[in-house]
């Protein structure tokens, strides 16, 4: 496919921590492939997947551990004019990162989608010094005929997504001040 049928977008989401989650509990979490996965809203299904070559991961990432690939069942029901059907079938490739994570995920019709997942102290005033938050970078490649629908479910899900991490945290905080 000619590069001129290609195209690709950038997503950038943000949500500030809970109080008094650390960053260390944020990247534990991230690092918790099970549970990272699970939050997807559109998850059916995952299984570990062994590739057949060790994937390539940018040369901007420093790895903290081996990745680890997973083949991943979404049920999508947004797509136009039966593009797809609705269970999209992918392969997530999950590096853990000293800051958190990245991901590469492929999907059916050569969508390519990049996220950097990291917990980053917020940027502001001192009277912010110490507050964290979580962030989502996303590179999407695919077809120019498809990127605005997959911008769109990035746009559509990441609330839901961001809300279940920071639940979690916020449940590890309170068990934390039971004891």
């Amino acid at each position: 496919m000619s590069s001129w049928l290609n195209s690709s977008a950038r997503v950038l989401h943000s949500s500030r921590l809970p109080p008094k989650a650390t960053r260390d509990q944020a990247i534990a979490m991230l690092h918790d492939h099970t549970f990272f996965l699970k939050c997807d809203p559109h998850l059916s299904t995952f299984d570990v997947l062994t590739p057949s070559s060790p994937p390539e991961v940018p040369s901007t990432i420093r790895p903290a551990n081996p990745t680890k690939c997973y083949t991943v069942t979404d049920i999508v029901h947004t797509i136009p004019a039966g593009l797809w059907d609705s269970k999209v079938v992918s392969t997530y490739e999950i590096t853990d990162t000293p800051a958190g994570l990245f991901v590469r995920i492929k999907s059916p019709l050569s969508i390519v989608m990049d996220t950097v997942w990291e917990i980053q102290e917020v940027e502001g005033s001192a009277d912010e010094a110490g507050v964290w938050e979580l962030v989502e970078d996303i590179e999407i490649r695919c077809s120019r005929l498809l990127v605005g629908v997959v911008k769109s479910q990035c746009e559509g899900g990441w609330e839901k997504i961001h809300a279940k991490m920071l639940g979690r945290l916020e449940d590890e905080v309170k068990a934390g001040e039971g004891k």
